[in-house]
């Protein structure tokens, strides 16, 4: 595996590439955070796919306070188009997108707009569910600025639901009745590619949102797997027990037809693909299972 940092792609934004020695397709890799994270984030993510035969290309992107669909989305399409027309040796027709926790949320809709697929860990889909759950807190949601406040803090102050509340409504310019045209729930279409959702049972990001983009997903006949992991871990925390399903999500929508044989040739962990991870202390275990509403 080679890594080549900072490869400049305009608008003032770099990224990353993981290129492994047989490559299949590619994956673009969004890093999570709010307001401020980078592509570093996802460094050991981006090198475990590379490592299962990915090009994988970790991109920064603006987050800012125009939302999911605004700087950030535009942000994206410009690194997919880049890769897309760069030299880097992959299928062209295996092109798939990636987020983590934010990053997430504007990989669906990328992948939405542009027919690729996706995979997320944690991302918000459901925006009005969220602040209609958590509305108890609205009456103080204007005495809290979290710009300049580290997440540690956030978390050690107990402070996550009011910070993801700033976070939504920031989205939406403070108009509550764009909270649902603001959810990528509301672009599905039949032209939509398959998708791979990852959640645990209770960490900041509320599952409900996963289990609600599954069933949108089967309203237009498309696939989406939703798998709800147990515990309180958000995002890249759970790479042991997501990465697994996820490489073989990539692997199956490149090429449905050879999963088998391409798994053989790119070398399957031996803690296999199907929902089960490492148990570190000895043997397997189960940690998600398929989400239906």
């Amino acid at each position: 595996m080679r890594v080549i940092a900072d490869l400049e792609i305009g608008d003032g934004l770099a990224l990353d590439a993981y290129v492994t020695d047989t490559p299949s397709g590619a994956i673009l890799l969004l890093h999570g955070g709010w307001p401020e994270s980078d592509k570093s984030e996802v460094a050991a993510l981006a090198a475990r796919l590379c490592k299962s035969g990915f090009v994988v290309f970790a991109a920064d992107f603006n987050l800012d306070r125009s939302g999911p669909r605004g700087r950030a989305l535009d942000d994206a399409v410009v690194a997919l188009r880049w890769l897309k027309a760069s030299d880097f040796e992959f299928d062209r027709a295996c092109v798939a997108v990636m987020g983590i926790g934010l990053g997430g949320t504007i990989a669906i809709e990328l992948g939405l707009k542009e027919s690729i697929p996706i995979a997320a860990w944690s991302a918000l889909i459901d925006l009005k569910g969220f602040m209609d759950h958590t509305a108890t807190l609205g009456d103080s949601d204007h005495l809290r600025d979290y710009y300049g406040v580290s997440w540690e803090t956030i978390v050690a102050a107990g402070e996550q639901v009011p910070f993801l509340r700033g976070v939504v409504l920031e989205f939406v310019a403070n108009n509550l009745s764009l909270l649902a045209s603001t959810s990528p729930l509301a672009r599905v279409t039949r032209g939509a590619e398959q998708m791979m959702l990852f959640n645990s049972t209770n960490e900041i990001i509320p599952a409900r949102g996963m289990a609600l983009m599954q069933e949108r997903m089967a309203e237009f006949g498309v696939p989406c797997c939703a798998s709800l992991l147990e515990g309180s871990e958000h995002g890249s925390e759970y790479l042991l027990s997501a990465l697994p399903g996820t490489i073989q999500f990539f692997r199956e929508a490149f090429y449905p037809d050879e999963p088998a044989a391409l798994a053989e040739s790119h070398g399957t962990p031996d803690h296999q693909l199907n929902g089960i991870a490492p148990n570190l202390s000895g043997g397997v275990h189960h940690t998600s299972t398929d989400v239906h509403v």
